[in-house]
């Protein structure tokens, strides 16, 4: 039988099923992960962030309000806005009659503006207006003008009002001034002329090539900035009589510090014609041998008949002059040093040009001539000064060969309120400082702005303005009273050639006012030549620093209540004598002093005197305190340097430096001890001081300046190298209350502390040994710690330039 074999069928096995993605969806999936990515990273960044808020304190109060110039509507005492410099210039340049010419087209042979500064309004007037009898002074500019095309040429100089829309101009000639018209001889080198010396420099030297390259390594024609140029700078005075325009022109290697780098050669140009082609060369100075003509160098040098030069400084060595950090760096710490911390921010406020601060009032002005000035000043309501500013910065040198012996500076013909330049945060003044601009026209067509030329911060001293520690016999506390010196500071910095000083006026809680100059900057080396050694120190290979005198004049209106004040000096004297309240011959010397009344200009003038001690007062002979005592101000000068050279001629434009202390009566016409033309020609100024003595006013109870002279000597030594450390060369002047408030005006200042011991009643019922807690009275000021930093402003954003406005 045939077996059926039945075929099963084939186990069909499922597949499983593929997914498609589309690209689309992939995309959409690709940009969630990177959007969640994204959120992750800013989520942990912001719960860093706010890590950092709570662990980082907050900027402290920015204080009090203060508010910026204001340009459009200028205060009594203000500076000249730019819109009223232009006003005044464009007023004058449409006077056809005057023929003057665009500072930009000006030679020195046409008539032109040089400056421009504010017409200061009389003082009785000003002072009416302040009473309220009078309307408010007009403004108006003091135009200074070259006339270079007149003959003969001169300087005038006009008033031009009234501002800002001016409608006159009038010539003014100074009843102080003792030269009329004034000299064209004596006008300040501008940059006008200082372009033309330039081109007749280079003209001159055009055959000395070979001798700078052989003598110095160096070149002046065709050098490259930097590694191989010579540079000429010019020093005054400008000849050695009156009348003369002889200005000597020294040599130095152009380098960081080149001040440090003289090179032993100097060119003497009279340029006392208003014609560049009537100039000429007069002096030649090469390596101490003196020649009258280049072409006589020229020869004697390529015929080896003198004394040459040989180069020995190489660009590594030239680094000595610079601000490059050296020396033993191991003894450095690497840290950032102390910062001001104002916790409740400014305590004092800023409007305008008009300063207020724990009591005091003032404004400040920045002269373009004289620079920073304080003026109208007052203290807890009460008047105290009308003006306080710096006059004159001048230094006298010494030295063998011709330029360095003949060398003194007069800074006011440099203009020191032009040579106030833009300050550094966190090194000119703290960083949490207000900065102020300055606005300026000299030397240019225009306006220009200094930018933050002006500081102002409060600071301070980190020692007690006055405090006591109470405490029995046996050392064991009773009390403490004490308040921490704090002042306001408002300054400026003058860069005057190689120097800087540094000028303070400082206000003080207790009613004084500080006025200091610190020098810093660098030393004006000279050629060391083997005549030099008795005039200074070596301080580099062929570089010696010279003796030299900085003396500074200030002027010091002092108005005690109104302007009828007297000046006295209290004379302190010894006596000795038998004693009345004891038996026998018991002999004491003993301190006393004495009144004396000064009652008129020539009594008032003090010359040097170390040897006999006194106070100067200036006081009110109507004006008590509850004590009726009168009511004054005492004026203590710390930086007295006897002047030595008041017979020699350069010094003849500062006949103010024989006294450390000239009292005078006040006029309107004797407004500065000094002038912009006394460089020009120191030997037959057109202002000499001396003169305001000459009538020997009465000076009893009436308005009353001071003028002051503070100094000091410098001998420059190796530490003064790269630069002048102001430790050690600061000249102060104080203005302190002399029996003007009935006890120290600080006490009405919060920020004190007095702390007392409580007592218990065992104290009480005479049990000494029990101990208690002490009380701290701080008046209402919070004395925790901080909980903020200050606001700053960066060292980075100083900028280094004069604008154009």
């Amino acid at each position: 039988m045939e077996e059926k074999i039945s075929v099963m069928p084939k186990r069909q096995v499922r597949r499983a099923s593929t997914v498609v993605i589309s690209r689309k969806t992939w995309l959409v999936v690709r940009i969630l992960a990177g959007v969640t990515c994204v959120l992750v990273v800013m989520l942990t960044v912001a719960l860093a962030i706010v890590a950092v808020i709570k662990t980082t304190p907050p900027y402290c109060s920015s204080g009090l309000a203060s508010n910026g110039r204001n340009l459009n509507n200028p205060g009594l005492f203000n500076d000249l806005t730019p819109k009223e410099m232009v006003a005044a210039r464009d007023y004058l340049l449409s006077q056809k009659r005057l023929g003057l010419v665009p500072y930009t087209e000006a030679t020195v042979n046409s008539s032109y503006i040089f400056m421009i500064t504010l017409q200061v309004p009389l003082k009785a007037a000003v002072l009416k207006f302040q009473e309220g009898v009078d309307r408010k002074p007009q403004r108006a500019a003091k135009v200074t003008v070259y006339r270079g095309d007149t003959e003969p040429p001169r300087v005038e100089e006009y008033v031009v009002g009234p501002l800002p829309t001016p409608k006159f101009y009038r010539v003014v000639t100074s009843p102080a001034y003792r030269r009329v018209p004034i000299p064209f001889s004596s006008r300040p080198v501008d940059a006008v002329e200082r372009n033309q010396l330039r081109k007749f420099i280079s003209r001159v030297t055009e055959n000395l090539s070979s001798l700078f390259i052989d003598s110095y390594g160096l070149v002046y024609h065709n050098c490259t900035p930097g590694k191989n140029c010579i540079m000429f700078q010019d020093f005054a005075p400008r000849g050695t009589e009156s009348g003369e325009r002889k200005t000597w022109f020294w040599a130095y290697r152009e380098t960081e510090g080149f001040y440090l780098h003289p090179l032993g050669f100097a060119i003497q140009i009279d340029h006392l014609s208003p014609h560049t082609s009537d100039w000429s060369v007069t002096r030649v100075i090469y390596n101490g041998q003196l020649f009258y003509e280049i072409e006589d160098l020229v020869e004697r040098y390529a015929e080896g008949t003198l004394r040459k030069i040989q180069p020995i400084m190489d660009s590594a060595d030239a680094q000595f002059s610079t601000f490059t950090r050296r020396g033993h760096h191991s003894f450095d710490t690497p840290l950032r040093g102390p910062r001001l911390l104002e916790p409740d921010g400014h305590r004092y406020s800023i409007d305008d040009q008009f300063v207020k601060y724990f009591g005091w009032s003032f404004n400040f002005h920045m002269h373009t001539c004289t620079g920073l000035q304080i003026v109208d000043v007052h203290f807890q309501g009460e008047k105290i000064a009308y003006e306080i500013s710096l006059q004159e910065i001048t230094a006298f040198y010494t030295g063998y060969s011709p330029e360095t012996s003949w060398l003194g500076l007069y800074g006011m013909s440099w203009l020191l309120g032009a040579s106030s330049y833009e300050l550094v945060p966190g090194v000119d003044c703290p960083a949490t400082a207000s900065f102020i601009d300055s606005y300026h026209f000299a030397n240019s067509g225009k306006p220009q702005r200094y930018r933050n030329s002006i500081c102002i911060f409060e600071h301070s001293s980190s020692m007690p303005l006055r405090r006591h520690y109470s405490h029995g016999r046996d050392g064991e506390f009773h009390s403490y009273g004490g308040l921490v010196s704090s002042y306001l500071v408002v300054r400026t910095i003058i860069s005057l050639w190689s120097c800087d000083y540094v000028v303070d006026y400082i206000f003080h809680l207790d009613g004084t006012i500080e006025l200091k100059i610190a020098l810093t900057g660098y030393i004006q080396a000279s050629f060391d030549l083997a005549g030099q050694r008795p005039y200074g120190n070596r301080v580099h290979d062929n570089a010696r620093g010279n003796l030299h005198q900085h003396l500074f004049h200030w002027k010091i209106d002092l108005d005690i209540e109104k302007t009828s004040n007297r000046y006295q000096t209290l004379d302190i004297t010894t006596e000795s004598e038998s004693s009345f309240w004891y038996e026998g011959t018991v002999n004491k010397t003993q301190l006393k002093f004495n009144q004396a009344l000064k009652e008129d200009e020539n009594d008032a003038s003090v010359p040097y005197d170390f040897n006999h001690p006194g106070h100067d007062i200036i006081f009110n002979m109507k004006a008590g305190n509850k004590y009726d005592v009168h009511r004054g101000y005492r004026i203590i000068n710390e930086a007295k340097s006897k002047f030595l050279l008041e017979h020699s001629s350069v010094t003849n434009a500062a006949g103010w430096a024989k006294y450390q202390l000239a009292v005078t009566k006040y006029k309107d016409t004797e407004d500065s001890s000094s002038s912009i033309y006394a460089q020009g020609d120191p030997y037959d100024p057109v202002l000499d001081f001396s003169r305001y003595l000459e009538d020997n006013d009465t000076i009893v109870d009436t308005d009353l300046v001071a003028w002051v002279t503070s100094g000091l000597y410098h001998m420059p030594h190796a530490e003064d190298v790269p630069s002048i450390s102001a430790t050690g060369n600061q000249c102060r002047v104080f203005l302190r209350p002399y029996n003007f408030f009935n006890h120290c005006p600080s006490m009405a200042v919060s920020d004190a502390l007095v702390v007392k011991r409580k007592k218990n009643r065992a104290q009480q019922n005479g049990d000494e040994h029990k101990d208690t807690s002490l009380s701290f009275d701080t008046f209402g000021v919070d004395s925790g710690e901080p909980h903020c930093y200050q606001k700053e402003t960066s060292m980075k954003e100083f900028q280094g330039l004069i604008q154009d406005v």
